[in-house]
C-alpha cells in the first residue's frame, strides 16, 4: 500500500475542501496508512480501543457538540487521553470552532487539527475518493485495456504481436480504448480499476502510423478514462506444438493484486480474425455471468447422446 503524508493531503485538497490548519502544524509529516477515515464519537467518550490511529480522524457536529457539553475539566481530561494516541491527524468538518484547550493538546502531541469549511455530507465522499485513489494497492502492467460491451478486457502479449492494432480495430467497431502500452491498475474496494498514465492518455501507438490520438480521430465516444478490469486476453504465437483447451471447460485465471480474473489465451496466426475472437471472448464472459456455459452445455449434450447410444 502507498503512503500519504498529511501535508500532501492538505496541499492537494486545500482549495477543494476549504482546509486550514488550526494547530499541530509540526506533525504535518505524519503518514496516513489506510484508505478509510474514522468518525470519533465513542473514542472521545473514552472508548479508545476503537481508534485506528493510521486513519484520518473526523470530527463532525456530534463530536464537537459532545466536547462543548463537557465541563472544562472533563473536556481537558478527554482530549488529553485522546491525543496520547499515535494519531495521524484530526479533520473537523463544517468550519467548527475548537476550544483552546483542545488546540493546546494538539500542539503538545504534534497531531494536526485541520478544519474544513464544508459540511460532513459534502466532505466525506470527496475525502473517501481521494484516499482510495492515493492509498489503494496498485500495479502497472504492459498491455492494452479496452471496453467491450461493458466488459473491461486487458489485452496482453509480447511486444509486436499486434495488441495495439487489435485495439484500434475494436475502436473502429464502436468499442472504447482505456489505455495503451501501460495500464495503471488500482484495487478499489473489491474491484480492479484500470486507467492510462497521464502521458499516454487517449493515445495509441500503431506500427507504420506512429502515435495516434483516438479522442481527436474518433471523438469522445472512442475513449474511456477508466474501466474495471474483468478479463485478460493473452495473444500468443501459434506453433504446431502449442497445447490448448479444445472444449473450453477448464477456465484459466490470473492473479492481479489478489483478484483472480478469467484468462483466455488466443493463438495469433495469419488469417485469424483476432479482434472478432476477442469480442466473442467478452460476449462469452457475459453469458457465463448469466449462468450459461457453452462448453458445459455441449459436454452435457454429448454425454447424453453417448449414453443414449450405449443403451441402444
Amino acid at each position: 500500500m502507498s503512503r500519504l503524508s498529511i501535508s500532501q493531503l492538505y496541499e492537494d485538497l486545500r482549495e477543494e475542501l476549504k482546509l486550514s490548519v488550526l494547530s499541530g502544524e509540526s506533525g504535518m509529516s505524519r503518514l496516513i496508512n489506510h484508505t478509510h477515515f474514522q468518525k470519533n464519537g465513542l473514542p472521545l467518550a473514552g472508548f479508545l480501543k476503537a481508534v485506528h490511529p493510521e486513519r484520518v480522524q473526523v470530527w463532525g457536529n456530534t463530536e464537537v457538540r459532545f466536547l462543548e457539553d463537557l465541563v472544562e475539566e472533563k473536556r481537558v481530561e478527554a482530549v488529553r487521553k485522546y491525543f496520547r494516541l499515535p494519531l495521524c491527524a484530526v479533520l473537523v468538518t463544517g468550519g467548527k470552532d475548537i476550544f483552546p484547550s483542545i488546540r493546546e493538546e494538539s500542539d503538545k502531541s504534534n497531531v494536526p487539527i485541520i478544519v474544513s469549511g464544508l459540511p460532513g455530507k459534502e466532505l466525506m465522499p470527496r475525502l473517501s475518493g481521494y484516499l482510495e485513489e492515493h492509498l489503494s494497492l496498485h500495479a502497472r502492467l504492459h498491455g492494452v485495456l479496452v471496453d467491450l460491451y461493458g466488459v473491461g478486457v486487458l489485452i496482453q502479449g509480447k511486444s509486436g504481436i499486434g495488441k495495439s492494432e487489435c485495439a484500434l480495430h475494436l475502436v473502429t467497431r464502436g468499442h472504447r480504448l482505456v489505455a495503451d502500452d501501460v495500464v495503471d491498475i488500482q484495487l478499489r474496494g473489491n474491484e480492479l480499476v484500470g486507467k492510462s498514465t497521464d502521458l499516454l492518455k487517449h493515445h495509441i501507438e500503431v506500427r507504420g502510423l506512429g502515435i495516434l490520438n483516438l479522442k481527436d480521430l474518433f471523438g469522445v465516444v472512442a475513449i474511456r478514462y477508466e474501466k474495471n478490469v474483468e478479463m485478460i486476453v493473452e495473444l500468443i504465437p501459434l506453433t504446431p506444438d502449442l497445447p490448448f483447451e479444445r472444449l473450453g471447460i477448464d477456465i484459466e485465471t490470473q492473479n492481479i493484486l489478489g483478484k483472480y480474473l478469467p484468462h483466455v489465451k488466443i493463438p495469433v496466426a495469419p488469417g485469424r480474425n483476432i479482434p472478432t475472437l476477442i469480442e466473442v471472448a467478452a460476449r462469452n464472459l457475459l453469458l457465463q455471468r448469466m449462468g450459461y456455459f457453452s462448453a458445459e452445455e455441449f459436454s452435457r449434450t454429448l454425454s447424453a447422446q453417448i449414453a443414449l447410444g450405449t443403451n441402444r
